[in-house]
């Protein structure tokens, strides 16, 4: 007998996947499917923007935080989705790291700042997250998890064993959606730098000989995207 537990899961799923659309990409003018619309991307982000600032805290230095929001707005503003509520704060944290919530909030911490040597460089790694974001990789995710979600319910009506296994293999299936493949990566490498040099950023501005920057940011190089061969190609 199926459980109406698993029944009301898949009716609520198949309610999202009913209001799904195949909508254009607006960083690489392709047609994608999605379930979650610009509307609630937002209130996605908004919400756990909201929890990272309470949990990680803002960093105290009224200066830095205005210094940084108008470089990032700058940034956003000619890109491909100006219309969002973009919003950059500077975390409470003396971790390096960087990271873009759906929706246009985009978190970078005040550890990474002291590893920053000029404006062009921090400007590097917050375009790179903002490519994140116009490429909607988020959403992506979201809608990937979503079906997988379908795909595990259905499983669970149609097989006792996998139901009695639901909960797990949700949160797993939720792990696989914690981190961008690296096409996603590199496609916000490359969105940050269109971006930076738009805006008259030089990436020789970081003082670096090639030797120097590939030293320096082949730390950087997996979770921000910023490849030492590419800012060699740039002239470094």
């Amino acid at each position: 007998m199926v459980s109406t537990r698993y029944l009301g899961r898949a009716l609520l799923l198949l309610s999202s996947l009913s209001l799904a659309t195949c909508a254009t990409n607006p960083a690489t003018g392709k047609k994608e499917f999605s379930t979650v619309s610009e509307s609630q991307e937002i209130e996605i982000g908004k919400e756990n923007a909201a929890a990272v600032k309470a949990q990680m805290g803002v960093y105290d230095d009224p200066k830095v935080r205005e210094y940084v929001s108008t470089i990032g707005k700058r940034l956003a503003s000619e890109g491909e989705r100006p219309q969002l509520p973009w919003e950059f704060t500077v975390m409470d944290d003396p971790a390096v790291n960087a990271f873009a919530l759906p929706g246009g909030y985009i978190f970078i911490t005040r550890g990474i700042l002291t590893h920053m040597n000029s404006e062009a460089e921090m400007a590097t790694v917050i375009g790179h997250e903002i490519g994140h974001v116009n490429a909607k990789h988020s959403v992506q995710q979201i809608t990937r998890e979503q079906m997988g979600q379908v795909a595990l319910v259905a499983g669970a009506i149609a097989s006792t064993q996998v139901a009695k296994h639901l909960d797990e293999l949700r949160s797993g299936l939720g792990l696989l959606f914690l981190k961008y493949d690296r096409d996603a990566e590199s496609q916000a490498d490359e969105l940050g730098f269109r971006y930076i040099h738009e805006h008259g950023y030089d990436v020789r501005e970081f003082g670096l000989t090639e030797a120097g920057a590939r030293r320096r940011f082949r730390g950087y190089s997996a979770r921000y995207g910023i490849e030492p061969e590419k800012l060699a190609d740039q002239g470094v």
